[in-house]
């Protein structure tokens, strides 16, 4: 398989950037290099300039300074000595010296060559020099020298102002000189200052494309290298959330990071996989040890919900008509559809998983709403040769993912829910049982109230339960008069309508945390949690109301009018257990039989607190509507006979 790489990978970005720095700074190089030539050159022509042109001028008005003051001092010596002999030395010194200076001024005078301004200065001391010279001539006149006064005149007043002037066109001409040196230093100055900054600038530059491929190098190469290196060493430890960086790069380290996000998703998937196995293998016990369906279905909620998190999902169980599904549990979102008719799934009319979105040809389900998407499947939930359910689960596609790879990962979700399929059906198979078993040791088949073993289990927790609150607790006892009348005269159908009418309107009245039950033939008890004893007396005289109301058809004829006795009693007033409490509660029922039966007594010995004004509006209304349901038919016994509450 062959490698594509981009057209600007990084290898390409390394060498360009490398090869480009290199390449700059040679160049940087060999301009520093010619540059410092030229101007080494450039001052060490500066540096003959001065010495060739300009030194020898200073010096050679320097010395012609220093001789034209020493002729100068032996003019005033030979114009001074009074004796001949000493005065015609000084005069042939004087000559040798003047000499020597015009040899001099000549000399000089070739040197100058064509710069202007000395040759005017130059020009100015020689005509300042012959104006010397011919006051020295004067000064060394035998007339001047004879006259004393004469004499100093000349020498120490016109004299010194001439000189002077002499020796100031020579000092003007070595200032002249000394001002072009300095020109030519300061310009030499000044260029090995911009030469300086030039040099400076050129190596800020060469500093800043230094650092521009570092940086390069750090910034794109190395950091990007250290990231990927350690993001793989954490997913080589395990840790499978680490985010994986450069992953939306087109060079090579967006390969590498793409690369890795694929090994990571696979890790991800395996881990996921074997979770999922390691799950669904306790997964049995853990359903298996579920108390009740409600906590069963949440169970398989939290479950199925961690194990499919991209998929909605949905539990639907047959209600007891069998004709329609309702929704059990439901995980990662709330199910569009509560309530589905078996016909509107093809998984329970085709008998088998129906998955929709993989296949040529498929049909969408009545009960999936056009918002879901098309990768979908229905799975049938059986249990002992029955379908018991159905397990509905959507995938969700978020947009990240190819439509391929989104198929892919809904084919896993779909072999993984028909795993948990199978661990569901067998699970709801006896959870149901157990709730039919249980259902039909603690309730009633005649009345559909709670039983005995019922009432027992219940109070036991009840009365723990008050005598930590101190909450009250009222028990009522209570048992259909001459009750064997009804089956002696009217058959033991008959009997079995009022225990079923007398068990409607205890499901009526006493309902919430309230437990009515039927102890057995026709006694019955009602145990009332938070409920005081006069509280329990009004409700127990309502009830004797309602049932002293009801009129009931049996066959052809009405029944006689069904009364009842009740007696009750309160925790802890009568007692701390259930069989002390029902014993006292039976003495005051037995107490209401014996005062003429169709009354309420207390345990105490109280009187029952006479029905109030609410009391008698109840009962009215129970009258209305015994009044208008008189002709309305019921459903026929299990005995065959028609019976109609009138």
């Amino acid at each position: 398989m062959s490698l594509n790489l981009p057209q600007i990978s990084l290898s390409v970005s390394i060498k360009n950037s490398l090869l480009t720095s290199v390449f700059l700074l040679l160049a940087i190089l060999g301009g520093v290099s010619v540059m410092a030539t030229m101007r080494l050159s450039a001052l060490q022509d500066a540096v003959e300039s001065i010495d060739r042109d300009r030194l020898p001028k200073i010096r050679a008005l320097g010395d012609l300074n220093a001789d034209i003051a020493h002729t100068h001092l032996v003019a005033i010596r030979a114009a001074l000595s009074s004796v001949a002999e000493p005065r015609a030395a000084a005069e042939q010194e004087l000559r040798r010296r003047t000499t020597e200076v015009d040899a001099r001024i000549a000399h000089f005078k070739e040197t100058i060559g064509a710069d202007a301004p000395m040759r005017m200065a130059f020009d100015q001391f020689v005509n300042k020099w012959d104006l010397y010279q011919k006051q020295q001539a004067v000064m060394l006149e035998p007339d001047v020298g004879a006259n004393r006064d004469r004499l100093e005149h000349v020498v120490n007043i016109e004299t010194p102002p001439i000189f002077q002037a002499l020796v100031d066109a020579i000092g003007h001409g070595i200032r002249l000189a000394d001002h072009r040196a300095d020109s030519a230093i300061d310009s030499a100055t000044l260029d090995a200052q911009v030469f300086r900054l030039v040099l400076w600038s050129v190596n800020g530059v060469s500093i800043l494309i230094g650092l521009a491929t570092l940086l390069f190098v750090i910034h794109d190469v190395s950091t990007p290298i250290f990231r990927i290196t350690r993001s793989m060493e954490a997913i080589a430890e395990g840790e499978l959330q680490t985010e994986i960086p450069y992953a939306d790069h087109t060079n090579e380290l967006g390969m590498m990071a793409r690369a890795l996000a694929v090994f990571r998703t696979s890790l991800v998937e395996n881990e996921r996989l074997n979770a999922a196995t390691r799950t669904l293998s306790e997964l049995s016990e853990w359903l298996q040890s579920a108390k009740s369906e409600p906590e069963l279905y949440q169970m398989i909620s939290t479950v199925l919900g961690g194990l499919m998190p991209e998929c909605t999902g949905a539990l639907y169980i047959y209600a007891d008509s069998r004709d329609v599904l309702e929704v059990a549990s439901e995980w990662n979102g709330a199910a569009l559809t509560r309530s589905l008719h078996p016909d509107d799934c093809w998984s329970l009319r085709r008998g088998h998983v129906y998955i929709h979105g993989t296949n040529e040809v498929e049909f969408r389900c009545d009960h999936v709403h056009d918002g879901v998407d098309e990768n979908y499947c229905c799975i049938p939930i059986l249990a002992h040769g029955e379908i018991v359910g159905l397990l509905h689960v959507e995938y969700n596609f978020t947009g990240a993912e190819t439509a391929a790879e989104a198929k892919a990962r809904f084919a896993d979700r779909a072999r993984l829910g028909l795993a948990c399929a199978e661990h569901l059906s067998i699970a709801i198979a006896n959870m149901k049982l157990r709730e039919g078993l249980r259902d039909q040791s603690l309730r009633d088949a005649l009345t559909g109230l709670n039983n005995r073993r019922y009432l027992i289990e219940t109070a036991r927790r009840e009365l723990l339960r008050a005598s930590r609150s101190g909450a009250p607790l009222s028990v009522v006892t209570l048992d259909i008069d001459h009750f064997k009348s009804f089956n002696d005269n009217h058959g033991h159908e008959a009997g079995d309508a009022v225990l079923r009418h007398v068990g409607d309107i205890l499901k009526a009245m006493f309902t919430g945390c309230d437990v009515p039950c039927r102890l057995g033939g026709e006694e019955f008890v009602v145990m009332l949690p938070n409920c005081t004893i006069e509280e329990a007396a009004l409700r127990a005289e309502e009830l004797r109301a309602r049932v002293e109301a009801l009129n009931i058809s049996y066959g052809e004829s009405m029944l006689p009018r069904v009364t009842i006795s009740v007696g009750v009693a309160a925790y802890p007033e009568a007692g701390i257990d259930l069989p002390e409490i029902l014993r006292v509660a039976d003495g005051a029922l037995y107490r209401a039989k014996h005062k003429g039966r169709n009354r309420v007594e207390l345990a105490s010995g109280g009187m029952v607190p006479p029905i109030d004004e609410m009391t008698n509006r109840a009962v009215a209304a129970l009258d209305a509507i015994v009044a208008q349901v008189d002709t309305r038919p019921i459903a026929p016994t299990d005995a065959g006979k028609d019976q109609q509450i009138a």
